[in-house]
């Protein structure tokens, strides 16, 4: 439960330099920094790769067809593909199919074949890593506060409200737990708390201990309140229980005599190693100070002095926190901004080095008790948790590689794992990871920015075939992350609009009941699209970047990514039955928005006909769920204001009415009628009749 997860670790300092994060500190160059990212990521990529590896088995590929580049792998005749060892069909040797009869993937993750001995342990080891995060939590709360913290761990039954429980938890966990809020806890006047101070102390053994060892390993794991009658009461147990482990000590004529050393010990300490004490205390001053103590009676000054020399050599002072160490090592000397000389620069390695050097000695000298358990991942399934520890310093490092770095290497880099962490999410079906670097990965697109665009860069061109290869090959699992895709593909028509000709981009829509004249100057309105700081800035920058951005949008334009696009939408045939819903789901709320915006565009209206005829040989069951979901789109856009987007979108459901009732039904059925059904919502329009009638 306590033990460090080495793995997570790893992965946030792989992360780290991935990020470059205090290279320049250290004095690396441009190019020492850049190959510092470069081996951060391309471990990070390693890991993911391997995870992708070890869970090709759970994997269906619709759509192994793409062809964005050279790197891309050739399909064989058989639709095979070698090098991962998946089948484009969906099958996989010796006949076995991985969907289930209803054309769902789902089956196959919740009944994927595993001994039962290797599912027991799976099952024991996400029992424990539950319960491990359930911990970890209460721990955090606790170190806000104590009290939210204690009632968060017996609401899950992670511990016992009994002060022995709480003492023990206070002992074991005193790495990762607040020793202030410890010091708090024990302190406390509340009767409660006092037995758990009581328990505390006396799960402590001092048997034949010298009394300043005691006292140190007693203050060693939690850190003294500020008032004086909490310490009194913390002195006095711990007197007390010291007298009962030394109960054959003569030195001390009874447990009042070590109360009151023990206080002056924690008064010399203070008074030797405080800043603010100017006038230190002498060794006969401090001897003076406790004579008469025991029981009227002096302690002998050997060992009095014996105290003052081992407190003025070295304080007592708490455990080191290995987890929180180093927090604020810089802010003791300046931080990243102003770091600025060698000499600042030097300090700070020197106090970083002192600080490792303290953690290795504790670690070192706990290595021979440590009882702490590690899993090794063997499992299948070892790979999902293995992810939710990594997915957000993945993101974090290719995002950051991505934004700042126009290194081409590096951006190839990036993609790659966020392909890989896309493949990963999807399998597992983790909607929150897939969205966030689906997200991410439209961003970087710059087709989703929703402020004036500047520049599209080569990386960015990289980032939308990245795209497009994920909604190619990962479309039985992106859900409602459809929509970043689709809505990107939208804004790339619009941009290859710029690239063959800029003044046609500037559209005109009419408003009137009968159709555009893009010529006339009647009653029209021009729409300011986001492209068009690209190509109307002022004449002494225009040539420059007319020329740059058109390159680039060429490069959209380019006859693979065309073909490739249009095969996302002709494979949609070959989607499942749920992937194919939130497919058509997304491209209806795409289109709403191409309509709804300043510019209005059919394009998305245009490929959701086109995917209706693609799907349209589907079994009803799967059709019906489809047409539910396009025929209320239909109802909407047929009633639009713009009149021919109306004209299209009747026009469109006319044809599509005439193609399905080719298809013919037994009697008794009505699924006709329902087809058929968005023409009885569209009548009740009065000003969209006569469009009916031209038809």
């Amino acid at each position: 439960m306590r033990s460090a997860n080495i793995f997570e670790r790893l992965v946030i300092v792989l992360s780290r330099a991935a990020q470059g994060r205090q290279a320049g500190e250290l004095g690396c160059s441009s190019t020492e920094e850049h190959n510092l990212r470069m081996k951060g990521l391309e471990c990070l990529v390693s890991i993911l790769k391997c995870m992708v590896e070890w869970t090709k088995d759970l994997y269906v590929n619709p759509h192994l067809q793409s062809n964005l580049g050279p790197d891309s792998k050739p399909i064989h005749d058989n639709g095979y593909d070698q090098d991962s060892g998946r089948s484009s069909s969906g099958y996989v040797g010796n006949g076995i199919r991985r969907t289930d009869s209803t054309g769902s993937i789902n089956s196959y993750h919740s009944n994927s074949g595993f001994s039962s001995e290797s599912s027991k342990n799976v099952i024991n080891f996400e029992l424990v890593r539950q319960r491990k995060e359930l911990f970890e939590k209460g721990i955090d709360l606790f170190n806000q506060n104590s009290k939210k913290g204690l009632e968060y761990l017996y609401e899950k039954n992670l511990l016992n409200n009994e002060p022995e429980d709480i003492a023990h938890f206070f002992h074991s966990y005193q790495d990762v737990l607040d020793k202030i809020i410890i010091g708090d806890c024990l302190g406390h006047e509340d009767n409660h708390y006092k037995q758990i101070m009581y328990a505390y102390v006396d799960q402590l053994d001092f048997t034949n201990m010298e009394f300043l060892v005691a006292l140190r390993k007693f203050l060693s794991g939690f850190r003294l309140p500020g008032e004086a009658q909490k310490i009194d009461r913390l002195m006095e147990k711990f007197a007390a229980r010291f007298c009962e482990c030394n109960s054959n000590l003569e030195i001390f004529a009874s447990a009042d005599t070590a109360y009151v050393l023990a206080y002056s010990v924690i008064m010399l300490t203070t008074d030797l190693h405080s800043k603010n004490v100017k006038k230190k205390m002498t060794k006969e001053q401090y001897i003076k100070m406790n004579r008469g103590i025991n029981e009227s009676r002096d302690l002998p000054e050997e060992f009095l002095s014996k105290i003052y020399d081992e407190i003025e050599n070295e304080e007592i002072k708490l455990k080191v926190t290995t987890l929180r160490r180093g927090a604020n090592v810089v802010g003791t000397t300046g931080t990243k901004e102003n770091i600025t000389s060698d000499k600042q620069r030097e300090l700070l390695f020197h106090m970083q080095m002192k600080d490792i050097e303290c953690v290795a000695r504790d670690l070192m000298s706990n290595a021979g008790s440590s009882t702490e358990e590690f899993t090794t991942a063997k499992q299948l399934e070892h790979v999902r948790p293995m992810f939710q520890k990594a997915w957000s310093p993945c993101l974090a490092a290719f995002s950051v590689g991505l934004q700042d770095s126009d290194h081409i290497d590096l951006a190839h880099l990036c993609l790659t794992g966020i392909s890989y962490s896309i493949r990963i999410a999807c399998i597992f079906q983790m909607e929150l990871e897939r969205n966030a670097f689906i997200q991410a990965l439209s961003r970087f697109t710059l087709l989703m920015t929703t402020s004036q665009v500047i520049e599209i860069k080569a990386k960015n061109v990289e980032c939308l075939k990245t795209l497009i290869l994920v909604a190619q090959t990962d479309g039985n699992y992106l859900g409602e992350a459809w929509y970043d895709i689709l809505k990107c593909v939208s804004q790339l028509e619009l941009a290859q609009l710029f690239g063959i000709n800029v003044n046609k981009a500037r559209l005109n829509v009419s408003n009137h009941h009968q159709y555009p004249n893009l010529t006339s100057n009647s009653s029209s309105y021009t729409f300011s699209l986001p492209f068009d700081n690209l190509f109307y800035s002022e004449k002494g920058q225009l040539s420059k970047r007319m020329q740059t951005v058109q390159d680039q949008i060429h490069e959209t334009s380019s006859q693979n990514i065309v073909v490739s696009v249009d095969r996302i939408f002709s494979g949609s045939a070959r989607l499942d039955g749920d992937a194919i819903v939130a497919f058509v789901r997304s491209l209806c709320h795409v289109s709403m928005d191409e309509l709804n915006s300043n510019s209005p565009r059919m394009f998305s209206l245009l490929k959701l006909v086109e995917i209706s005829y693609y799907n349209m040989g589907r079994i009803r069951l799967q059709w019906s769920r489809i047409w539910e979901i396009i025929g209320e789109h239909f109802n909407k856009v047929a009633c639009s204001p713009l009149q021919d987007v109306a004209f299209f979108a009747v026009d469109s459901l006319r044809q599509l009415s005439m193609k399905f009732l080719e298809k013919g039904e037994f009697p008794n059925f009505r699924f006709q009628k329902e087809f058929l059904k968005p023409f009885e919502v569209i009548m009740k329009k009065k000003f969209v009749c006569y469009l009916i009638n031209k038809i």
